[in-house]
């Protein structure tokens, strides 16, 4: 159903552009109204915060009026929807990374590519995972997330384990798992796991791991469903092993059942000794008071699977030039070493201003994000990214969970997943 709004929505959006943001000029006194949203709940550390920044960068440009427009994450994507159908989406706002070329597909963004020219790229991360597959640029970064393996130092050394390092494999980390998880009540069960491997979030869980042996997800510009594979198959089992017969893992009934935001629990709560997390994990880490560390992901037999997910200011296409400027103004405002560095002590994300990353992050833990990040690929991000990898995902889970064998699922997870992205691009030129 959404892909078919989604076709439609460009046209809706082309006969209402005149209508966005109130006719979208400058006023007689030279004042620029922007309307700006962003996600976030009200009163929280993120929302306090960008009020601030907000705050400031009015005070730096009085001839800018900003106005906000801020919700919690859902409520904010489903009213931005419906005002991008109506020509009434704000002038510029904060997107989900893997959202922005779906926005981008309804002629909802201005393209950035000549703007993002005028400043130094060497200065930021994540620019280049911003382009579509023709090179355009319709976002520039705001922050980002990338997974790299979370451990626990006190658990590692009750065990007498050696801290993961950048040369670990797969084996090595099962093995060290192993050793890690225990039964300390003598029910059977174990109290502790070695490993959570399984996510229902999957930057985190099943995509890095495929990756990693060799498969892939997308290919052809993020248009072509390619993982129905051995090496994705072999990748799968590895994690059915961990869940099942090798035992260093919560199992997937035992992980669904936590909850999609409850599961991340389970490494600040001690439960698991190492985790795959993106950077967002280390604040309940540090909540906790655990006493951890990061490592790179292990190496796999093509790589460590490296992906990450870049947040992203975004334009409307429908605003006026002035308020297309003061937008810009504003994206390379939010940009700067300040900014940045204030931003980043929320560790909400990791900074997308190298200077700020490299002394507001924690030297322990900011070389292994950044290298990280700079390794790199997209989240197989275009326009239909949360209709294909949600019957992708459904696939993935029914294999994960023991209820469909693995070739099945994979097989019928691919084809469902290229119906999706078919039918949206059939006869598409954008």
């Amino acid at each position: 159903m959404r892909v078919r709004m989604l076709a439609a929505a460009a046209a809706v959006l082309a006969l209402a552009a005149t209508a966005a943001c109130g006719g979208g000029s400058a006023g007689d006194d030279g004042t620029v109204t922007l309307r700006l949203g962003f996600y976030a709940a009200a009163g929280d550390p993120a929302d306090t915060t960008m009020r601030e920044l907000v705050k400031e960068f009015s005070a730096a440009n009085p001839s800018i009026k900003v106005q906000l427009e801020v919700a919690p994450y859902v409520k904010f994507f489903e009213r931005l929807r419906t005002q991008i159908a109506g020509g009434q989406a704000p002038q510029v706002w904060l997107s989900d990374g893997v959202l922005v070329q779906e926005f981008a597909a309804r002629g909802a963004l201005a393209d950035l590519t000549d703007r993002v020219k005028t400043v130094n790229a060497a200065d930021y991360s994540g620019i280049e995972l911003n382009r579509d597959q023709k090179g355009r640029v319709f976002g520039f970064p705001q922050g980002a997330q990338t997974p790299v393996l979370f451990y626990n130092k006190k658990l590692f050394a009750e065990a007498g384990v050696a801290e993961p390092t950048a040369e670990w494999t797969y084996d090595d980390l099962a093995a060290a798992a192993k050793k890690l998880t225990k039964d300390t009540n003598g029910d059977g069960k174990p109290d502790t796991y070695g490993m959570r491997v399984y996510s229902p979030g999957f930057t985190e869980s099943w995509w890095p791991i495929i990756k990693a042996f060799g498969g892939d997800i997308v290919t052809d510009g993020n248009r072509k469903v390619v993982v129905d594979s051995p090496e994705a198959k072999a990748a799968l089992d590895w994690m059915l092993a961990a869940m099942g017969k090798d035992g260093f893992a919560p199992d997937y009934v035992t992980t669904e059942a936590l909850g999609k935001g409850a599961v991340h629990t389970l490494f600040a709560t001690g439960r698991v000794a190492m985790s795959y997390g993106i950077y967002a994990r280390t604040l309940p880490a540090v909540n906790a008071k655990v006493d951890f560390g990061v490592a790179p992901l292990p190496k796999g037999p093509k790589g460590r699977g490296d992906v990450a997910i870049v947040n992203s200011w975004v334009v409307s296409k429908a605003a006026s030039p002035a308020q297309a400027d003061a937008a810009w103004k504003w994206i390379t405002y939010f940009a700067g070493e300040g900014p940045q560095s204030k931003w980043a002590r929320l560790g909400e994300a990791i900074p997308i201003n190298k200077k700020a990353a490299a002394s507001a992050l924690p030297a322990d833990r900011g070389k292994v994000f950044l290298e990280a990040l700079d390794a790199s690929t997209d989240l197989g991000t275009n326009a239909v990214w949360s209709e294909y990898t949600e019957a992708l995902a459904k696939r993935v889970n029914e294999a994960l969970s023991g209820a469909t064998p693995v070739a099945t699922a994979l097989k019928t997870g691919q084809q469902e997943a290229q119906q999706v992205i078919d039918r949206f691009y059939a006869g598409q030129t954008q």
